[in-house]
């Protein structure tokens, strides 16, 4: 799964990676959210974690912007000031999740998991759905086959 991490402070983007990494997690980090987003654009993304203060965006501004760009992907929201109010406006605008900071590792994992579990779910049903529509097609086919092999051996009466 590949995460982008936005953070205006360096150290907190590279503590994240260091509890994503050993998971597997590929991490890509930025400083700045207008950088980010203009990667967002470039490249695929299964999961933003984006810090709530920044100086030149905050977290629910790359929130809505993430959305506008692709409303599939997830996105959590960390803040080192845990407001109520942040909290119902990140979720009412569709975070995923909203931690404080420090993030509690096992409740941020947890959630991680649960995000990268549900987009493999999503796959595997994208996946069947395929599999269906080219299974109806054949079947199709064959039905329409038949029909013409049986109007051509049944005579047709014009009498």
């Amino acid at each position: 799964m590949k995460l982008l991490l936005i953070d205006d402070e360096f150290a907190c983007n590279e503590s994240i990676k260091q509890i994503l990494k050993p998971a597997g997690y590929e991490c890509v980090l930025f400083e700045n959210p207008f950088e980010a987003l203009e990667a967002f654009k470039n490249d695929h993304f299964d999961l933003v974690i984006t810090d709530f203060r920044m100086p030149e965006m905050n977290g629910i501004e790359v929130l809505k912007e993430i959305r506008k760009l692709d409303p599939n992907t997830r996105v959590i929201i960390m803040t080192g000031f845990a407001e109520i109010d942040n909290a119902i406006a990140a979720v009412n605008n569709g975070a995923y999740a909203f931690f404080r900071k420090p993030v509690d590792v096992r409740d941020f994992m947890e959630t991680v998991s649960k995000i990268e579990e549900e987009l493999k779910n999503n796959e595997e049903k994208e996946v069947n759905l395929n599999q269906l529509a080219d299974e109806y097609k054949k079947l199709r086919q064959a039905s329409e086959s038949i029909k013409n092999i049986i109007d051509q051996l049944t005579p047709i009466n014009k009498e």
